[in-house]
């Protein structure tokens, strides 16, 4: 039988695995940032024409993108972390709680 506390452990587990997948991924999108810098500069400094400018353009839109994303990811890392540490803190008041009741009713309920 599972407890509250053990599925908190599951999901917590879940939620790490994750977030490093998120986190391969995302670091994929830098690599591929970097290289769109590159790109946008090569075009620059080779097309002069109104295509250049359009596809300048673009990887600027692109990487507008990928910097919202980035901030949505530190947002929701801190997210998790205030979670985590906010569910930590709970379960370690729980656990205590529940000591004031493994004695006798007795002896609970004059402490």
């Amino acid at each position: 039988m599972t407890t509250p506390h053990d599925t908190l452990k599951v999901s917590s587990a879940v939620l790490t695995q994750t977030l490093n997948e998120l986190e391969g991924h995302l670091q994929t999108m830098e690599r591929s940032y970097t290289q769109s810098e590159d790109i946008a500069q090569q075009v620059f400094d080779s097309m002069k024409s109104a295509a250049g400018t359009k596809f300048i353009a673009k990887i600027e839109n692109w990487q507008r993108g990928y910097r919202t994303v980035m901030a949505e990811y530190k947002d929701l890392l801190d997210a998790v972390g205030v979670t985590s540490k906010v569910m930590a803190d709970t379960s370690g008041e729980a656990e205590a709680n529940m000591d004031l009741w493994s004695g006798d009713v007795y002896d609970v309920l004059s402490r």
